[in-house]
């Protein structure tokens, strides 16, 4: 049985390992004076979004590993794997959001924040990125839209 879940040490590490090495190298003075483009994105901000992105990758990956192994166990574990799925779910796409804006805030018009902000408002509230009330299958918006419509 503890041999089962050795694997989530290695998935922490690699999330450790891309944070960190992220910062190491966001600091240094070549990524730190170099720019990329005519925007002028620094590439120590590249860099920090990709390590940042490349965490989150793997924080979701290893709640979805284990949601499919307490789904695989069974019993009352098998009932949570949805959940820990669901609150994986939430968890890397708020702070996607903190991720990305931190990266496209320089190219960001300040009356277009409004828009990105509604956006992933409206992603976190939409049921097919929560797996725990859809269970795989999309649910149909169109009645979810139209149910307060006066002709039906």
């Amino acid at each position: 049985m503890k041999d089962n879940w050795v694997w989530i040490g290695k998935y922490l590490i690699v999330i450790i390992a891309a944070l960190v090495l992220g910062a190491v190298l966001a600091g240094l003075e070549p990524f730190k004076s170099a720019t990329i483009g005519t925007a002028g994105i620094r590439a120590g901000s590249l860099v920090q979004f990709i390590a940042h992105s490349g965490a989150l990758a793997m924080l979701w990956a290893l709640g979805y590993r284990h949601s499919s192994q307490l789904r695989s166990m069974g019993g009352r574990s098998a009932a949570l794997s949805s959940t820990v799925l669901a609150l994986v779910t939430l968890i890397v796409v708020a702070s996607a959001y903190g991720v990305l804006l931190r990266f496209i805030n320089p190219f960001l018009a300040p009356d277009a924040k409004p828009f990105v902000d509604r956006i992933v408002i409206e992603s976190l509230r939409s049921s097919q990125w929560n797996p725990a009330l859809c269970n795989g299958t999309p649910v149909p918006t169109d009645t979810i839209f139209d149910a307060g419509r006066p002709d039906r």
